[in-house]
């Protein structure tokens, strides 16, 4: 298959990361102390800086404040195995500026519109709180900044990823507001379209041709498609060509068929060494992880195109106990995360074969935290629990991808753990940003395949009425 390169992946989000190393942008002008009409002052917390290193450029003519406390913050995550590229690239960016302009202990220009930036030593005291939130916390303190600001007359927005801190802020009598610099427009794109076609494109394309179908020739490559015509119907899958041609509906991954058009386009993308990155989006109960599991099993132990399948699910508490603090060894610690995993494997296979797998070292479960350093070479990789993650994190998961492997990511917006992450970020943006690539390929499932009572209480649940 196509080698998955680093750069292909990460793309222009990546390359503006590095430019943080180079020369900055010089400033139209010295900032006033004084706030100009129209001038807004922006606090930005550790969220935003994470999430984009260069925020505080992206402001226009307004002021950034950064409160002392975001670089203790930064500081602190500069070695997470998750984030911690981010953070090094902020407090480096931070860094170019202290050169440039030999110093951070006045406000400075940046940025080309007449914008200024300012690391807060003072306005710290959290007197001017409500007595609820005069606490030591850091979001105390990033609060407070705001609050004595906006005491001084200042036109005051707190800026942040985290819907906590946004509805702390709120609570207060502060302007709030998220990071929407990364957030992507939701297009409605599902990997999957219905087109009408003639009876003679039908049988063209179960002859074995490609179809350059016109309502399908201009749709992103790799799109899956439900073809009907006056006289049967079929599926196909838009290629970078324009042209479509035919996805078999018999085809099966260990044993598994799909009982929907939806998870047929899915198996055919799966199960093309050609695309290399797959993302499977849909409510719970939907097959997306017992599609993934079983195509990795497949091109493993039947193709053997790969090694190992290795699942990677993000830490989120269980029962509010972190992973260092739950008894046992490593792999014991992992149970509780792992588990869903094994679930859907015992589902699938007899406990001879599950035995095989596990005995022979073909299948991994591993927390997120252990991708770092890591280059994953002829392996079919599986990160489950996608919704939950960073753009950046997804980003940088996905550029230790090495040679000979693939990466699925399973996820559903709607189970969203990451107080940080929106319905329009994260994953979202990571499907809008490599939609139409070759190496792409996405498929939002509909139909849940668990049982009738997951369906109707997934229903309910979405609908708002439990």
């Amino acid at each position: 298959m196509s080698v998955v390169s680093e750069s292909e992946l990460l793309g222009h989000a990546e390359e503006e990361f590095r430019e943080s190393s180079g020369s900055l942008p010089r400033a139209a002008g010295a900032p006033q102390e004084r706030q100009s009409v129209g001038e807004k002052s922006y606090v930005l917390d550790t969220s935003v800086l994470i999430a984009d290193p260069r925020a505080l450029l992206r402001f226009a003519e307004h002021e950034v404040i950064i409160p002392i406390v975001v670089i203790s913050e930064l500081e602190k995550k500069r070695h997470d195995p998750e984030v911690g590229y981010f953070a090094r690239n902020a407090l480096r960016l931070l860094d170019d500026l202290r050169v440039q302009h030999e110093g951070l202990d006045k406000p400075l220009p940046i940025g080309t519109q007449g914008g200024s930036l300012r690391i807060e030593l003072n306005h710290i005291s959290v007197d001017v709180l409500p007595v609820g939130f005069r606490g030591t916390d850091n979001d105390s303190r990033i609060l407070a900044v705001a609050k004595n600001f906006a005491d001084e007359g200042r036109d005051v927005t707190v800026v942040s990823k985290d819907l906590p801190m946004r509805v702390k802020a709120s609570a207060m009598g502060l302007q709030a507001d998220e990071y929407r610099n990364e957030l992507v427009r939701d297009s409605g794109w599902t990997g999957v379209a219905e087109v009408m076609a003639s009876e003679e494109d039908v049988v063209a394309l179960y002859d074995g041709e490609a179809v350059l179908l016109d309502d399908a020739k201009d749709m992103p490559t790799n799109t899956g498609l439900v073809i009907s015509s006056p006289r049967g119907s079929a599926l196909g899958r838009v290629g970078k060509d324009g042209q479509t041609r035919l996805v078999r509906g018999d085809r099966e991954v260990f044993g598994l068929h799909g009982r929907s058009a939806e998870q047929r386009l899915a198996i055919d993308l799966l199960s093309d060494p050609n695309v290399g990155i797959v993302s499977l989006g849909g409510r719970a109960g939907t097959g997306k992880s017992a599609l993934a599991l079983c195509a990795g099993l497949e091109a493993v132990m039947e193709r053997r195109e790969h090694k190992k399948v290795v699942v990677f699910r993000p830490l989120f508490a269980v029962g509010g106990q972190e992973l260092g603090y739950l008894p046992g060894s490593e792999q014991e610690k992992m149970n509780p995360w792992g588990q869903a995993i094994y679930d859907t494997l015992g589902a699938l296979v007899s406990t001879n074969v599950m035995d095989e797998i596990m005995d022979r070292g073909m299948l991994e479960v591993l927390p997120l935290t252990h991708i770092r350093g890591r280059s994953l070479h002829d392996s079919f990789v599986i990160v489950d629990e996608a919704q939950s993650l960073e753009k950046n994190v997804l980003l940088t998961v996905m550029s230790r991808i090495g040679q000979n492997s693939k990466i699925v990511l399973t996820h559903d917006v709607a189970q969203r753990d990451n107080l940080r992450v929106g319905r329009h970020d994260g994953i979202a943006a990571v499907v809008e940003t490599l939609k139409g690539n070759p190496l792409f390929g996405h498929v939002t499932l509909t139909r849940s395949e668990r049982s009738a009572i997951a369906a109707l209480v997934t229903d309910l649940l979405e609908d708002g009425q439990i």
